[in-house]
């Protein structure tokens, strides 16, 4: 017979594998959209993954379903088991808090100065990319950016998604030690938009446009998904890039457990996440925002990113170590 220690990490196991399971359906759900609304422009007639995309999406409410009765299965052993440890080790714990309250003071994580992320680039038949992409806009045509509020955040927090991509607003802060430069201080932006706004004309046309939308169909060139699911890996978002040839079709952002984070992190991550969705690969320079590990305390978008963001655009992939100037 199971003990309820055994219970509970089969079901946190059988958690993981339905969170997966469900990540990857998702994921499929979104490039079978990309493929058939591609198809449909092609032909102009009915696109067949519509009765696929049908049949995962029943697979998707199947597995979200199930993943809720796990999670109550879980708390409900776990209540018991915690109930009864508690009582033993509460007076314990009253002792050891006092003895920290009375002798330390508790430094902040040095986890939490950092967040992980990472990125991917496939084409339409699911083969991961290694080359430098971007958007083919004419003119000024707006790129449409989608919020998906799965996890039921707060305006504040959509908020503070929308300033990471719209906002012209500029810090000054001290480079010297960020990117070995002799200069003392340089200017940083806090959204995409107002970066954008000081390039130069290049080759393909850089996104400088933004239209905010809030959808849960999947609409948008760029769509962002908050998710109140818990990455297995540890990461804190991600940014899944479809491509053809060398040109972005459509690009997935996810923040996982985006009900738990600030509003700075979540802005952080989003202008993170955003510069991927753009084109940029990750810099060597982990002081930089787009290192794969965001340094949370300077997450601005300096002017080195903005120059390689210039090359990316004039078909001159940016080197690994981009924003390391000596």
């Amino acid at each position: 017979m199971q003990t309820k220690e055994e219970s509970i990490k089969q079901l946190r196991n059988k958690l993981v594998y339905l969170t997966n399971e469900l990540s990857r359906t998702t994921e499929y759900i979104q490039l079978l959209e990309i493929q058939d609304d591609l198809k449909s422009r092609r032909d102009s007639v009915d696109s067949e993954p519509e009765h696929e995309i049908s049949e995962l999406l029943q697979k998707q409410n199947t597995i979200s379903h199930e993943i809720i009765l796990v999670k109550k299965r879980i708390q409900k052993l776990s209540a018991k088991t915690i109930l009864k440890i508690e009582l033993l080790i509460l007076p314990v714990v009253i002792v050891l808090l006092f003895f920290v309250a009375t002798n330390y003071v508790i430094q902040p994580s040095e986890t939490d100065s950092s967040i992980k992320t990472r990125y991917m680039t496939e084409n339409l038949q699911g083969s991961t990319m290694d080359d430098y992409k971007y958007w083919n806009m004419i003119g000024e045509t707006p790129l449409v950016v989608n919020i998906e509020n799965n996890a039921g955040v707060s305006t504040q927090n959509i908020q503070a998604v929308k300033n990471a991509i719209t906002s012209t607003e500029t810090i000054t802060e001290d480079s010297s030690q960020l990117y070995h430069s002799d200069s003392g201080t340089s200017k940083y932006f806090m959204g995409w938009q107002g970066a954008i706004q000081t390039t130069s004309n290049t080759k393909h046309h850089i996104p400088e446009k933004f239209s905010i939308i809030q959808s849960p169909n999947g609409d948008g060139q760029i769509v962002i998904t908050l998710s109140t699911i818990k990455d297995s890996e540890g990461y804190s978002g991600v940014t899944r890039i479809i491509v053809d040839g060398n040109q972005i079709l459509k690009a997935f952002i996810t923040i996982y457990d985006a009900d738990k984070l600030t509003d700075t992190q979540i802005e952080s991550i989003v202008r993170h996440e955003f510069g991927h969705a753009l084109g940029l690969p990750y810099t060597s320079n982990a002081s930089d925002l787009m290192h794969d590990s965001i340094p949370v305390d300077h997450s601005y978008i300096s002017t080195c990113d903005i120059d390689a963001l210039q090359k990316l655009y004039n078909n001159v992939k940016p080197s690994d170590d981009f924003c390391n100037n000596e």
